[in-house]
């Protein structure tokens, strides 16, 4: 997403990596619709792609899925056309490439704390002159090297974010300094962990949420940044009056937990 570029040769070869649906869904003025999964089986991501939403929310932050897992659910995705968004697990900087390599459009990377903490990880995950990210080139990302070098290397800059989520007190206080760092792609406010910080867990729609959430849109789009969070379908059109262009509205547990006790629940009457 950044111009901050050093590589400009035409592609030495015929393949290309593909090019994000969301950051093309937002270059034109729309919303990217996220589908969240928290189980890692390649059929719910498929069955969740065919729906088409922009993107699927995939997780090594609270689940035990495996980068094997979480590589055949980004497959899944792409076969229509769908990106994959993972969300990490906070280690080294193996744990952010990896879904990156296999091909993940973006990453979520929680919990970021501050701007120094904003800079790590863009130098984690974005190649020089931006960031100091290591290269390979032989995965899913790069075609298995059919992917020109250079060309590998400055789409992977400009067709893949990274989505640092505020979920923290001390990353608002900081939220300007992070908001202007180039390779902070995406602020995702979670307001479940800030509301969990404020001392009023679950309460996300409390007027200390509500500033926030407001606070976070407002300071992304000012720098041209992706505003995120999370929304259900009654306040899909706030959060956009809000400026958030990214929202992730619905999750494969909540589907299955609400379809069970549904149908269950006709043998209340017996």
């Amino acid at each position: 997403m950044t111009e901050k570029q050093l590589y400009s040769a035409t592609p030495a070869t015929q393949h290309r990596m593909r090019k994000s649906r969301v950051l093309r869904t937002i270059a034109a003025g729309g919303v990217a619709r996220v589908l969240k999964l928290n189980t890692f089986d390649a059929k719910v991501a498929e069955i969740f792609a065919q729906a088409q939403p922009d993107a699927l929310w995939l997780c090594q932050e609270h689940t035990s899925a495996s980068i094997e897992a979480i590589e055949h659910q980004i497959r899944a995705a792409k076969i229509y056309d769908v990106d994959s968004l993972v969300r990490v697990a906070r280690g080294s900087y193996s744990d952010y490439i990896r879904p990156l390599e296999a091909d993940a459009t973006g990453l979520i990377v929680p919990h970021v704390m501050g701007a120094t903490d904003a800079r790590a990880v863009r130098d984690m995950t974005k190649f020089a002159p931006l960031g100091r990210r290591a290269v390979d080139g032989g995965n899913n990302d790069g075609m298995f090297t059919r992917v020109g070098f250079l060309d590998y290397l400055e789409t992977a800059n400009k067709e893949r974010f990274v989505c640092h989520q505020i979920e923290d007190p001390e990353a608002l206080d900081e939220i300007e300094a992070i908001a202007e760092i180039d390779g902070v792609d995406a602020l995702f406010f979670g307001p479940g962990d800030y509301s969990v910080r404020l001392g009023i867990p679950g309460q996300i729609q409390a007027p200390e949420i509500i500033k926030v959430r407001e606070r976070v849109a407002e300071v992304a789009r000012k720098h041209g940044k992706i505003a995120a969070t999370v929304a259900g379908k009654v306040n899909v059109k706030d959060y956009v009056s809000m400026g958030y262009n990214l929202l992730s509205v619905g999750a494969d547990v909540v589907a299955l937990a609400t379809y069970a006790d549904d149908v269950l629940s006709a043998f209340d009457a017996i």
